[in-house]
């Protein structure tokens, strides 16, 4: 008896001590991820730190550099004789805050010794790989500020977006006018309003009129009456990117300085997720009645504002644009240096209650006898597909948990599907239990509603089977590599989940969607044993007979990690 309970207790501590270095294994691959992304988007190259290569582009008989930047952030570039040739200046991190399709880019000026400029170059960039290319390769772009003063630059000096990287030639431009002379007008949204917008909040109005002061505001009348304002969210909300791009809003005020709606302008955001927001009269009456100094303090959590359906990123985007024009009007009013602090509190929604709900009702039945029942089971498959993944869309994928691995988990944003994701990596690692790919994957649901139901069935040998059960392992080497070296490819692409979300889903989403879908029914639970990479990390994870031994996969996953290791050092 004695020598059992020895073993007994020897077996649990090497269980214990195995399984944790499993979880050591995987929490070091997401650190690494996280320092990874925040090595790679430091946005500032310290002009200290140029180099003589750095300016070759501009000035090509450049030899030497001041050693010290001077306080304006200047740094002069001298010839091998010693002679000044100009100086340069970089537009980070003062513009670091201008965004262009997915993040801001430092750009190099040169200017002559008459403060005229003789180029730009890019030095870095947090920008989309593809358009930034395409802005470097417009050479009418490239050179167009050539030749022009530092005065003119800086009082808003405005030429042609490159086409195809409209986002981020006109966030250079604006970083580089930005930081030779301070704020300036919209380079997104640049045409002035026309009676047709304004009428679309005040339907009786015939003139409009500028405000002399305030650029973003306009005075409406109907008759010769003055019968309220528009302002725009432009440019105060020119960074607060959607789904792809910022959105132009029009804020409707009464007499009385009272919201009497928002209209959707001009947009950089996605088809059809716009359109989504336009229709939406429940969202856009979102901010009626409210003053400007209420909008300005307001917590969009604490008002429980929640996105317009297959269209969140977008909708969240416009409503922070016009908490954003309103923090920015009054500002220019009061004449204060800095914004009103908005609270950040944590906040759920009803989607989030729902899915709280769901998660505790699938750990009740994944845990007692209820699995068992036939009709339970059909009913809480049934609610997993279309609850938590037609209507509130949660679901696990690779996409977000790369996402979460180099920003952080969106707690406040997104607490519904953070209370998913704890039930997910919770229960494998501290039961036997895979709760969430047995009662609360939606796509798993699916699987196992049509499991059996045609007569004709594919049977895989062993060895195919073998085989097959290698991809959800590759797929996370892929995942691992694309988080990893930043590479731009979508991790969206290579699972079903965003199906579910079937309005805003891609073509690669929808056909692993199908496949899956097809497969299952010839090749029972076909996705999910052969196909799904986050299912295969959770089950990784997960407690079983033989958690006590280091096996295979525990090498396979130490190789992962010897390769992000590998990868951080910059190979």
């Amino acid at each position: 008896m004695a020598l059992g309970t020895v073993n007994a207790d020897r077996f649990q501590i090497r269980r214990l001590v195995v399984h944790l270095a499993r979880l050591a294994v995987f929490v070091s691959i997401i650190v690494l991820i996280h320092l990874q992304y925040a090595k790679s988007s430091a946005r500032v190259t310290p002009i200290a730190d140029l180099s003589v290569d750095q300016v070759d582009a501009l000035f090509p008989a450049a030899a030497t550099l001041v050693g010290v930047a001077s306080d304006d952030g200047r740094m002069a570039v001298r010839d091998a004789d010693g002679q000044s040739l100009g100086y340069v200046v970089q537009t980070s991190p003062q513009s670091d805050h201008i965004i262009g399709f997915s993040g801001p880019t430092n750009v190099l000026i040169g200017f002559d010794d008459q403060d005229r400029v003789v180029g730009f170059t890019i030095l870095s960039s947090e920008d989309t790989r593809d358009h930034l290319l395409e802005v470097q390769q417009s050479e009418r772009f490239m050179s167009s500020l050539d030749g022009k003063s530092r005065d003119e630059i800086g009082h808003g000096a405005v030429v042609d977006a490159v086409s195809g990287a409209t986002l981020t030639s006109l966030a250079i431009q604006e970083s580089i006018i930005h930081r030779l002379g301070g704020e300036v007008g919209s380079l997104r949204f640049p045409a002035p309003l026309t009676l047709d917008d304004v009428k679309r909040l005040f339907p009786n109005a015939d003139h409009i009129e500028p405000d002399p002061v305030h650029a973003s505001l306009w005075s409406v009348q109907s008759a010769g009456d003055p019968v309220g304002q528009v302002l725009r969210s432009s440019p105060a909300a020119d960074n607060i990117v959607g789904y792809q791009g910022p959105t132009d809003v029009l804020i409707g005020l009464d007499r009385d300085g009272a919201v009497v709606g928002i209209a959707i302008g001009k947009s950089y955001d996605n088809e059809p997720y716009v359109g989504y927001v336009r229709e939406d009269s429940y969202f856009r009456s979102t901010f009626d009645e409210m003053k400007l100094p209420e909008i300005a303090k307001a917590d969009l959590y604490e008002m429980r504002v929640e996105g317009v359906s297959g269209a969140t990123m977008t909708s969240m985007a416009v409503a922070d644009g016009v908490v954003a024009a309103a923090e920015k009007h009054l500002a220019q009013i009061e004449r204060e240096a800095s914004r009103p602090k908005r609270r950040s509190e944590f906040q759920i929604s009803v989607h989030d209650i729902g899915t709280g709900i769901v998660i505790i009702a699938a750990i009740v039945i994944g845990s007692t006898s209820l699995r068992a029942n036939k009709r339970i089971r059909i009913a809480f498959q049934l609610t997993l597909i279309v609850y938590l993944g037609l209507i509130a869309g949660n679901l696990l994928s690779q996409a977000m948990i790369a996402g979460w691995a180099k920003h952080g988990v969106p707690l406040q944003m997104a607490p519904g599907l953070t209370m998913l994701a704890i039930a997910a990596f919770a229960c494998p690692l501290l039961s036997k239990r895979n709760i969430y790919c047995s009662h609360l994957c939606p796509h798993g649901a699916v699987q196992q509603l049509i499991k059996g139901r045609i007569r004709y069935q594919i049977k895989l040998g062993h060895s195919v089977s073998k085989l097959l059960m290698l991809l959800p392992g590759l797929l996370l080497l892929w995942c691992l590599v694309v988080s990893m070296a930043a590479l731009p490819m979508s991790l969206v692409d290579i699972e079903p989940f965003d199906a579910y979300v079937f309005r805003i889903a891609g073509w690669a989403t929808i056909a692993v969607f199908v496949v899956g879908v097809v497969a299952s029914l010839f090749i029972p639970m076909a996705y999910c044993r052969f196909g799904c990479p986050t299912g295969r990390l959770l089950d990784y994870l997960r407690f079983n007979a033989r958690s006590d031994h280091w096996t295979v996969r525990d090498w396979v996953a130490l190789s992962y990690l010897g390769l992000a290791i590998w990868l951080s050092t910059g190979h």
